[in-house]
């Protein structure tokens, strides 16, 4: 029985042993092949380099450590319990394929930037992301807040109307500016549209992505009539005209699962004939137009080219 027990833990401690090996495989060959940026911000490198040294690390440790013939009385704490892994097998089985084929995915699968299928999903953030909701969240939310709402008055109403007063009052000492989740200092974008403003022709590079395109909005008055040159992929909204497209690119903070989707709306004959996903550089004049009953920045577009996707397809903000 003893001998059983001991043949049982370093079965478990093995297979233990391959996964911490395997997740560190997994983040070296991320690394190795330069796909990790599709993953993580370039800010979060240092963590993922750590943590895959502790996996390989841990990994080693615990493999040499199966090998022991007699790991069962090595691990003997006296604490009164039993440190058997409980369940059946096919509990068991689940459990390890839960690590196991996510491991084998990475290192099996090829990687894939995420596209329009994606910004389909989560919405587009038109410019900078201050004045638009992703499509389809609004109504929703609304329906819910009016729901509360009514709740709320239906348990005291004295109490919702107070409420009501006070939120007012909040609101209208609260700034103007229509922006939805957004913090942000003024000062600074005030003293990039004055440096931008300055220009007759601006680039956007992807470092200074995020900046440009908000402080155009912020400034919109200022650079109407001046040229603009951007990338990113095309996508199209339900409901888009021929000629109408959102140049789009994928911004991240953490992780590609905090990912918004940033797009500056183009509209030109020349784009019409352009498919969806297609990487495009399009130099063009800043307009002005109306969408959602929001004004934003309208690019028509002079000179266009594709491009291939970039390597790392994602602004951040810096």
């Amino acid at each position: 029985m003893e001998r059983e027990n001991n043949a049982s833990l370093q079965f478990h401690m093995f297979l233990r042993a391959i996964i911490m090996i395997g997740f560190s495989l997994l983040i070296m060959k991320f690394i190795l092949n330069e796909t990790i940026q599709l993953y993580i911000a370039p800010k979060m490198l240092p963590f993922v380099y750590f943590g895959g040294a502790c996996f390989f690390l841990i990994g080693i440790f615990q493999f040499f450590k199966s090998l022991s013939s007699n790991l069962a009385e090595e691990i003997e704490c006296n604490c009164g319990a039993d440190h058997q892994m409980k369940g059946s097998f096919v509990r068991k089985t689940i459990i390890y394929l839960l690590f196991i084929l996510p491991i084998v995915g990475g290192l099996g699968l090829p990687q894939k930037v995420i596209d329009s299928s994606v910004a389909a999903n989560r919405g587009i953030q038109y410019g900078g992301g201050l004045y638009t909701k992703p499509p389809g969240s609004s109504a929703a939310a609304e329906d819910s807040k009016n729901t509360q709402d009514v709740d709320a008055f239906l348990e005291d109403p004295e109490g919702y109307l107070k409420e009501m007063d006070e939120r007012v009052k909040n609101e209208e000492n609260e700034p103007s500016d229509e922006m939805v989740g957004y913090s942000m200092d003024h000062s600074k974008y005030d003293e990039l549209a004055e440096k931008y403003s300055k220009k007759t022709h601006i680039n956007v590079t992807d470092k200074n992505y995020l900046d440009v395109i908000t402080t155009i909005d912020l400034n919109l008055d200022q650079f109407i009539g001046k040229t603009l040159t951007i990338k990113g992929f095309i996508y199209r909204e339900p409901g888009f005209e021929d000629n109408q497209v959102v140049l789009a690119r994928f911004g991240m903070n953490c992780c590609v699962a905090d990912a918004n989707v940033y797009g500056t709306m183009v509209e030109g004959d020349k784009i019409a004939s352009l498919e969806t996903d297609t990487w495009v550089e399009v130099t063009g004049t800043i307009e002005e137009t109306s969408f959602n009953g929001q004004r934003m920045m309208l690019l028509k577009p002079d000179q266009m080219e594709r491009i291939d996707a970039p390597k790392d397809p994602y602004v951040y903000p810096y």
